[in-house]
């Protein structure tokens, strides 16, 4: 495992860093082909000049094996590889990843893992991946994305099963959001009195704890539980983006929520802003587009 360890750390350096062709030429000197040191240091330990002259009082009769040592045998970090070409493989390598880090597009970085694991297979050394950042990146934020369907209609359905809420019908007051990392946050008209409101936060699969909040226009700003649909909120935020897409400059969101207002629901975000253009859109209650126009 030492070997390619290295080997990837010297490939992402040589990728990353920017590092010239003379530069990566003595790096490859240096870590690929580390007996030049080895037998240097044995030559002046043993007075053996730089064309094999004895310079010593004793002459030693280890400098032909000493060499020979040297030709047949490559040495990474203690870990022997036979093969007389890989110094010259781990140049070719170096230049070829060099003029793919130039080319600087979407597919560079998986030219490079394919250059990488060609060297590695001809060097008979186990193949690795290499990491793609904005790939993992982008998984992470998939995890922790609102809730799918399906979650959603379980979130209402252990709403609608609150205990203060048995029998009773339950009345959304102000707006529902809806948030990227999974959370839902509203408020309930109280279910004994109805001049109060209480806040409800779903998190982890469970509705937390009623909190009292300071209502006002209560009767105007209700609107039936059993009218909407959470799960609906999955096809505002896909149509939203689609749309979004489409236009210059537009970027997509991560938010929905609906507004409660003369006992009538309606859907947000309900404008896309482009570099160049404004739209407008509108969504049934079911979450279906209704209107899409430029204003």
């Amino acid at each position: 495992m030492k070997n390619l360890t290295q080997i990837s750390w010297l490939m992402i350096l040589c990728c990353f860093l920017g590092a010239g062709c003379k530069q990566i030429t003595k790096s490859v000197d240096e870590t690929f082909h580390p007996n030049d040191s080895l037998v240097k240091k044995y030559n002046k330990k043993n007075h053996i000049g730089s064309e094999s002259e004895y310079t010593g009082t004793t002459k030693i009769t280890t400098t032909t094996s000493t060499q020979h040592y040297q030709e047949k045998f490559v040495v990474i970090n203690g870990d022997t590889v036979k093969t007389p070409e890989l110094q010259n493989k781990a140049k070719e390598l170096f230049h070829d990843l060099e003029r793919l880090k130039q080319k600087q597009t979407p597919a560079g970085s998986k030219e490079i893992q394919k250059r990488v694991n060609e060297f590695l297979k001809e060097m008979n050394l186990p193949q690795t991946k290499i990491k793609d950042a904005g790939v993992e990146k982008a998984t992470i934020k998939a995890k922790k994305g609102m809730l799918n369907s399906s979650e959603l209609e379980q979130a209402e359905e252990k709403l609608r099963k609150l205990p203060q809420y048995r029998n009773k019908e339950i009345m959304v007051y102000q707006s529902v959001h809806f948030y990227a990392d999974g959370s839902i946050h509203l408020a309930l008209q109280h279910p004994e009195n109805p001049e109060y409101v209480d806040e409800y936060s779903f998190k982890d699969g469970a509705w937390s704890e009623p909190k009292p909040v300071l209502a006002r226009n209560v009767e105007r700003r209700i609107f039936p539980l059993n009218k909407m649909n959470f799960a609906a909120a999955q096809k505002v935020i896909q149509i939203y983006n689609e749309k979004a897409a489409e236009i210059e400059g537009a970027k997509p969101t991560t938010l929905v929520y609906i507004s409660i207002w003369d006992n009538g629901m309606r859907w947000f975000p309900s404008s896309i802003n482009g570099s160049r253009e404004r739209y407008d859109l509108q969504f049934n209650n079911d979450g279906t587009l209704k209107s899409f126009r430029q204003e």
